[in-house]
């Protein structure tokens, strides 16, 4: 009988043993989860940019904007002047591959600046035309994440659409290296009923940089640091005679004008300040 009691007591001990570390495993993970080391999303990708010239009125320019970005961490102050530039997501084809949208109600609108002196460091700038090394001119555009809508305004309850990183651009020159566009490029946006066959130029115009945006208190963070867009010279495309964008600096009716960049996702380095 005291064996057999023995024998019980062993196994019931057992069970709230395996018991105990199951639910202290649970509670690890639960733990773990809850870490603020917990594993980070990772940021969208950056789609490739179509960009067009455009004019318009009717945005509200805060009078005090401050950015921040890989170039000037400590932050500058611009002066924002008129919308020039919208820029739509863009599927873009060649012959042994696609690179499709994936976030394709980001749009952005870029708007001309100017600032302070500011540090303009030599890069090393690298995607799929190649690599070069390229020195950079003074900040020239701030560009917003924008909706957009072709028939009339947006009135979307976010300011913006998500997924997007502002960005500030600088005007660069090729120093050494080269890019090579390929022959059999097509782009086709929502101004593009098909794929249209493009050309584009081997000189980029444009670098630039995502930015933390801040507006009195408001603080705009980054997205994604890494994911640049370097913009280059492209044949014409098919246009929407007007478009409506709206951001955080309310909605305007744009006349589209002409097409201006193909801007593609890139990498860079800096080699020099």
């Amino acid at each position: 009988m005291s064996r057999s009691l023995s024998a019980g007591a062993l196994k019931l001990a057992l069970a709230t043993a395996v018991a105990l570390v199951s639910a202290g495993g649970a509670l690890a993970a639960t733990a773990a989860s809850a870490s603020p080391h917990a594993a980070v999303a990772k940021p969208p990708p950056v789609d490739h940019q179509l960009c067009y010239r455009v004019t318009g009125t009717g945005f509200k320019i805060p009078p005090k904007v401050v950015l921040k970005d890989q170039f000037n961490r400590k932050g500058f102050r611009v002066k924002i002047g008129k919308v020039v530039v919208h820029c739509n997501p863009v599927k873009k084809i060649l012959p042994d591959k696609v690179f499709p949208i994936t976030n394709p109600n980001a749009h952005l609108a870029c708007f001309r600046i100017t600032a302070p002196k500011q540090a303009t460091p030599t890069v090393i700038v690298t995607n799929q035309f190649g690599r070069a090394k390229l020195r950079t001119g003074q900040p020239n555009l701030l560009c917003l994440p924008s909706w957009k809508s072709l028939t009339g305004p947006p009135r979307k309850k976010a300011p913006q659409p998500p997924g997007l990183s502002h960005f500030t651009c600088y005007p660069v020159r090729v120093a050494t290296g080269s890019y090579q566009p390929p022959p059999n490029i097509m782009l086709q946006d929502q101004f593009a009923p098909k794929p249209v066959p493009v050309k584009v130029n081997r000189v980029p115009a444009e670098l630039c940089l995502p930015t933390e945006k801040i507006v009195g208190k408001h603080v705009f963070k980054i997205v994604n640091a890494a994911d640049h867009l370097l913009c280059f010279p492209v044949t014409k495309t098919p246009i929407k005679p007007r478009i409506w964008d709206q951001n955080q600096f309310g909605t305007a009716k744009l006349a589209v004008q002409k097409t201006n960049w193909l801007c593609l996702p890139s990498k860079k380095t800096v080699v020099h300040n």
